[in-house]
Parts: structure tokens; sequence; C-alpha cells
């Protein structure tokens, strides 16, 4: 991320944020202006739903995800587990 860091937060109604997004949790790059910033939560059936818009519009995109697949992709070795950790140990918190 060279110079930028990942800041997480939980979208407050005070927040200027999308429609939609209330009580999601974000990542964004301290330099806003090159990264979108992506919304998500986990549902009670076990999956995730993430929300993102490109910067050519407001236009949320919405995916949803199964933790299970997310677990088995990137955080199933000794390796991906060290690197999770290691990039959720710089987060900052807005």
């Amino acid at each position: 991320m060279h110079n930028n860091n990942l800041i997480y937060g939980v979208v407050k109604p005070s927040d200027t944020a999308p429609a939609g997004v209330e009580n999601y949790s974000y990542l964004v790059t301290t330099d806003k202006s090159v990264s979108p910033i992506i919304f998500f939560k986990a549902d009670s059936n076990q999956s995730i739903t993430i929300k993102y818009a490109d910067h050519e519009g407001d236009q949320l995109h919405v995916k949803e995800v199964k933790e299970s697949k997310l677990i088995h992709k990137f955080y199933r070795t000794s390796n991906q587990k060290k690197q999770v950790n290691k990039d959720v140990s710089l987060l900052r918190t807005e």
C-alpha cells in the first residue's frame, strides 16, 4: 500500500455514506481517491454481504459470499493465516 494505510470502521448514522450501508463495517485506504470504500456485513446465514462503488458513480455493487468459502480460499494454510493476521494487525480505526 506504499505509504497508504488501511482503515477499518463501522458506519454510524452521522456518517456521510451511501444509502443501504447503515451499520455496515467498512475498509478504506487513507488516500480515499485511489480506492473504493468497501462496506461489508456478516449475515445470520453465515454469509458476508459486500457493497462497493467504483469511482465513476455512486451506484453500489453488491456481492454475497459464504463465510466458509472465504475461509477456505484465504485462511486455510498457515502462511495464509499469518498474512491475514499480519494485515489485520496493521488496520487503523477511524
